[in-house]
């Protein structure tokens, strides 16, 4: 059997295997990107595909001027706060994601800013967003994340001198107890 020489050689097994071509860098042309990075002109942006949403990884010294630009962007008006969250990533530190939607234009986004674990500190969206307030005091009590200029950081939800344990991070004492429970739920053991 003769190969044709103008199809690209494939791998064939151990030892005569060619390396693949790497693929092409990802479009985001058939998302909303295009106008988000002419909105974010003079930011530090990245796109991500998310499974609903584009994502956009922005730096924490940013992430407020970024708000506040795709807030006030004629082609996107992201004028609505939908949640305002954070996410234990572990050793690589955490995130905190702000999902915004455009009631005019019916867009959503996701921006995430990560912060290292030794520094968990972030400007307040207050400024940009009433509706931070809350969700900034919860993300706080339930990660540890200080939210720098937030006008009233009294906790909502633990008591007030429970200031060095976090329920939603995932060194959290009673992390493995809730893993515990989940047994038998349909989750299988990470690692699997």
């Amino acid at each position: 059997m003769t190969t044709d020489e103008t199809q690209p050689a494939r791998a064939t097994g151990r030892g005569g295997a060619q390396p693949a071509s790497p693929p092409p860098p990802p479009s985001f042309d058939d998302t909303i990107w295009p106008v988000v990075d002419r909105a974010l002109a003079g930011v530090t942006a990245t796109p991500e595909r998310g499974s609903l949403d584009l994502i956009v990884h922005v730096p924490r010294d940013e992430v407020v001027a970024a708000l506040r630009a795709l807030k006030r962007h004629a082609d996107l008006g992201f004028d609505y706060l939908r949640s305002l969250t954070a996410v234990d990533n572990e050793d690589e530190g955490i995130d905190v994601v702000y999902h915004l939607y455009s009631t005019a234009k019916r867009l959503n986004l996701t921006v995430k800013a990560t912060l290292p674990n030794n520094d968990l500190r972030i400007e307040t969206a207050t400024g940009v967003w009433r509706a931070a307030n809350w969700l900034e005091r919860e993300t706080a009590e339930m990660f540890g994340v200080t939210f720098a200029g937030h006008p009233d950081p009294r906790t909502l939800l633990l008591p007030e001198d429970m200031t060095d344990t976090f329920p939603l991070r995932k060194d959290h004492p009673l992390a493995e107890i809730e893993v515990l429970q989940g047994e038998g739920m349909g989750y299988t053991a990470e690692g699997q």
